[in-house]
């Protein structure tokens, strides 16, 4: 039985601008095999047993010859597999989609093309050009910049093209910039006539400038511009500085290294990456459910017998209703007890299963835990508190709870370790200086990255790269080391993290 073969578009580059079907297509793929534009965070949602191919095809690079992707896609197709070949923009324009489509026909594949964003479009609207507009232009035209045997683009009818008039959109054509520009200029185009490049548009190492055809092969040069680039030239050029707003955003270009789990971690990742940061994963966490989950049983069954129940993370929360689960009950378990929550993502968490939290300091400090049933006049004399924490979190919080008379037992619901491998771009992002942050999300991630690199490192690390700080608890540990964040989250959550580094790099430019 033949298997069936996708022909999809990835995009441009940024993982947002990945259709909802190329996404499903990719996620019950048996072989993806890629192109080297196509963004490899598209890949994350595949199946670990599903086979990823880089073809690596581009202007001056190539690992495989057409004839081999043929073949391999040909061959997985024929024992059963779903294959999807992915390839950067539209696998119609300017991709080889068609040639490789008639390749599948002609040998009785099914195949199916999914469109993509182009590269034309999506590389246009974050440099702040739009293609078309009332007052400059009716038309647009695409143009390869690039053809095999054809260095000098005689077979182009230049004069044609600047006859039609309106934008030109120009794919592949950095290395022939001054070529282009001649010809155009020769067909009777104006010099003075709006150029603008823009490599590696909608992505966050995007680098934009614009010129005129006379003037562009310098500004590029000035400007460090390389491949992968596209071209526009036309009127609309000149509304770019009205216009632009991804290179605007508040962390644009800035690289962050995030140090949650990884499940955590693309939450954090798609936040940072909405305000224009390129985001490198390294998860100094594992999160493991408890071996004997005995005493974790017991606490779910004598529950009833507590006057206050206290999650102090998510992973307490989500540990906690996966027992529930197992052992066939839910949330009415806590309808006689009152609940406390650390701070506003573990409310969150508790909410999402049905249950708002009675109690959430405004700080997350032991201190500031232990004023709030102050402040709200709840006495903890004689009461029942049941803690739900990871099996190294200190002991302070219980040990205050009793200092005012309250009855504490603490349960293990979850163990925290460190990672069994290390990715190695992060780190190496890290040790080489080549990261403008560094997340810590609590203090385990500290002492783990402490851990794995020795202090030495670390601090060596600090002098190059901006500690980011969740909050005051995390921040004393940091000190702890001898190390001190560069900033801190005001609200102590992922968003107040966000926004610290954001400011953080709003104040470097105003000095």
């Amino acid at each position: 039985m033949n298997g069936k073969v996708s022909l999809v578009g990835a995009g441009p580059g940024d993982p947002g601008l990945l259709t909802v079907k190329a996404l499903r297509l990719i996620q019950k793929a048996d072989l993806i095999i890629y192109d080297y534009l196509a963004n490899p965070d598209h890949l994350e949602t595949a199946k670990p047993s599903a086979v990823k191919l880089c073809v690596g095809k581009g202007y001056r690079t190539r690992t495989l010859s057409q004839e081999k992707v043929n073949r391999r896609i040909i061959e997985a197709a024929k024992k059963g597999k779903l294959v999807v070949r992915l390839k950067g923009g539209d696998p119609y324009l300017f991709g080889r989609g068609g040639e490789e489509a008639l390749f599948l026909a002609q040998h009785g594949v099914p195949f199916e093309v999914v469109p993509g964003v182009t590269s034309a479009t999506a590389c246009a609207a974050y440099a702040g050009v739009p293609l078309t507009h009332r007052d400059h232009n009716s038309s647009v035209t695409f143009l390869t910049g690039h053809k095999a045997h054809d260095d000098h683009l005689d077979s182009v009818d230049w004069e044609k093209i600047v006859k039609i008039g309106g934008t030109l959109v120009i794919y592949m054509g950095f290395y022939n910039l001054a070529v282009i520009a001649e010809r155009l200029i020769g067909a009777g185009m104006g010099r003075r006539t709006q150029v603008c490049v823009i490599q590696w548009g909608t992505l966050p190492r995007q680098k934009s400038c614009e010129g005129t055809l006379e003037t562009i092969g310098s500004v590029v040069r000035q400007k460090k511009l390389g491949v992968p680039s596209i071209i526009i030239v036309g009127d609309v050029v000149g509304l770019k500085r009205k216009l632009e707003w991804y290179e605007r955003l508040p962390l644009f270009g800035r690289r962050i290294v995030i140090t949650r789990t990884k499940d955590k971690g693309s939450v954090l990742k798609a936040r940072l990456n909405d305000l224009g940061a390129e985001v490198l994963e390294l998860p100094l966490l594992e999160i493991r459910p408890v071996s004997r989950p005995v005493a974790l049983d017991r606490s779910l069954r004598d529950i009833a017998r507590y006057s206050w129940v206290v999650f102090t993370s998510t992973y307490g929360v989500e540990a906690f209703f996966d027992r529930l689960k197992i052992l066939k009950k839910d949330a009415r378990i806590l309808s006689q007890v009152r609940v406390a929550s650390v701070g506003p993502e573990t409310s969150l968490a508790l909410e999402r299963n049905g249950v708002r939290a009675d109690l959430e300091p405004k700080t997350f400090e032991t201190a500031a835990f232990i004023g709030e049933f102050q402040r709200r006049s709840i006495s903890l004399r004689g009461k029942r508190v049941l803690l739900y924490r990871t099996d190294i979190a200190p002991k302070n919080l219980e040990e205050s709870l009793r200092k005012k008379g309250a009855w504490v037992e603490r349960i293990t619901a979850y163990k925290t370790r460190l990672p069994s491998r290390i990715p190695r771009i992060p780190r190496e992002a890290l040790e080489k200086g080549h990261a403008d942050f560094l997340t810590f999300t609590s203090s385990s991630t500290v002492h783990h990255l402490v851990k794995i690199l020795g202090r030495a490192r670390v601090k060596k690390i600090s002098k190059k790269v901006c500690f980011a700080s969740i909050g005051p608890v995390t921040t004393r540990t940091l000190k702890t080391y001898g190390l001190k964040p560069g900033c801190q989250a005001k609200v102590f959550t992922t968003e107040g993290l966000v926004q610290a580094m954001a400011q953080s790099v709003l104040r470097r430019k105003k000095t």
